[in-house]
């Protein structure tokens, strides 16, 4: 059950920088989105509106995942596959799985988030992917966190899929289908764009999104005194970092 063979950073970078060139509008996202490294900016102050009017807030956590390439998966052996590749993205359990439970929350508020991992295994599959701009569109696979639904948080979890499958399998010691949202980039990223709002309207769902974060940390909490002072989008930004390793980024399509 190897890793592919490239990191979570390498596959995290290539997504990113792919969706920012061929999939919004101009070519750039709206706003960076690795607010960390901006601080010092960010205190200057910048134009809001003109980040939030039209765009969308995207979550998105980068994952890699595993590739089952033998016969005696247990996914195989059960026959949910009839043969590899089948692909396994693990779920944090930390805290009775208090991450994913997290992404839930902010995905009920009404944001836009997204697990992203890869569905490739090979240094030359991502390569051509790179080179062949298809790390979004072939590479990568899209779950919402509310389609995954486990069955307790106390054992280990992992989704089982194949690419472009129209289901998926929430796996622990027994398998539960579930319905796939996103079986393909096809039907990702028009849902994204169908998402977007006004200044207005994202504003007061980033102010709540803020609000629901901080809950998540106490009140001296050096992240709660990080975003001090900074604007509404770099707040969300490195709560969802911190709290949920998410990137938040805002797409005009």
């Amino acid at each position: 059950m190897p890793w592919p063979d490239f990191t979570e950073l390498t596959f995290g970078f290539a997504f990113l920088r792919e969706l920012e060139q061929n999939y919004v509008l101009g070519g750039k996202f709206p706003k960076a989105p690795d607010f960390i490294s901006q601080g010092a900016e960010a205190t200057k102050g910048y134009d809001v509106e003109v980040t939030l009017d039209g765009s969308t807030p995207v979550f998105i956590q980068l994952k890699r995942s595993y590739v089952l390439v033998q016969h005696n998966a247990r996914e195989i052996q059960q026959g949910l596959y009839a043969a590899p590749k089948v692909y396994r993205m693990n779920l944090h359990k930390n805290g009775k799985y208090r991450q994913h439970k997290a992404l839930q929350g902010l995905e009920a508020l009404g944001n836009a988030v997204f697990y992203v991992t890869s569905q490739i295994h090979t240094p030359k599959e991502f390569s051509d992917a790179y080179s062949g701009g298809t790390v979004v569109s072939q590479a990568s696979a899209m779950f919402a966190p509310n389609e995954i639904i486990l069955p307790d948080d106390t054992k280990d979890h992992h989704v089982s899929f194949k690419p472009n499958d129209s289901f998926g399998y929430v796996y622990s010691k027994e398998p539960h289908q579930f319905e796939r949202k996103f079986q393909s980039f096809d039907s990702w990223l028009p849902a994204v764009g169908q998402r977007a709002q006004g200044a207005k309207e994202n504003r007061q769902l980033l102010e709540k999104t803020v609000e629901f974060l901080k809950k998540k940390r106490g009140p001296r909490d050096p992240v709660r005194q990080m975003i001090r002072d900074q604007p509404l989008e770099a707040q969300a930004a490195i709560l969802a970092y911190f709290i949920l390793d998410a990137q938040l980024t805002f797409v005009k399509t």
